[in-house]
């Protein structure tokens, strides 16, 4: 797997469980961002990863041999009408926010989306959050609308805001999209590595 310096960008494995659960816990732990309310189990996390790997990208953002983040696609809605959109969520370990490290990972996952034949990504941000919602407008999303009211944590309700981002084209007779092991491993190659080159 090509690298630069003391970073690289990757697909998950299931080895990266436990490190994965200890960026995620404290959103769940300490804040609304994630409105799961228990932290999962070592066991369900990687059940997770697994039914999310069968289908979409699962990505971690490694810097001097440590997972710092990671960023994920998944099913948008079940109905077969929706093949073509994901939902996105990307969590970093709090020391690791900043220098471009998420605009980076989220550049690799939207290019691997693209490549699967994607054309909708959404996400939902419990708000108020500035910085998300600075971040994700910078990554291309747009507001499509706020949920009020839709989720209740540490005893208040969330309003939860959507956000979308075109990923191509709309083709008139799209094909099903093709899972990540299909994808042509040189080019996942080329998209990691020009991630973390160092800038001109």
């Amino acid at each position: 797997m090509p690298h630069f310096g003391d970073r690289r960008v990757r697909f998950a494995t299931q080895t990266d469980t436990h490190r994965l659960l200890d960026i995620y816990a404290p959103y769940v732990r300490d804040t609304p961002v994630s409105l799961e309310c228990e932290v999962p189990s070592p066991e369900m996390l990687a059940g997770r990863m697994a039914n999310v790997q069968a289908a979409y990208p699962w990505l971690v953002y490694e810097e001097r041999g440590t997972a710092a983040g990671y960023a994920y696609a998944a099913q948008y809605r079940s109905r077969s009408a929706f093949a073509w959109s994901v939902e996105t969520s990307i969590y970093f370990a709090p020391e690791y926010h900043g220098d471009g490290r998420g605009s980076a990972l989220y550049g690799c996952l939207f290019a691997l989306l693209r490549a699967a034949g994607f054309c909708n990504a959404y996400t939902v941000i419990t708000v108020p959050n500035d910085q998300s919602i600075g971040f994700h407008t910078r990554a291309g999303f747009v507001p499509a609308g706020v949920h009020h009211c839709a989720g209740f944590k540490f005893g208040r309700r969330h309003d939860v805001a959507w956000m979308e981002k075109a990923l191509g084209d709309y083709p008139q007779a799209p094909v099903p999209p093709v899972p990540p092991h299909r994808l042509d491993t040189a080019f996942c190659e080329r998209i990691f590595a020009s991630a973390v080159k160092p800038r001109a």
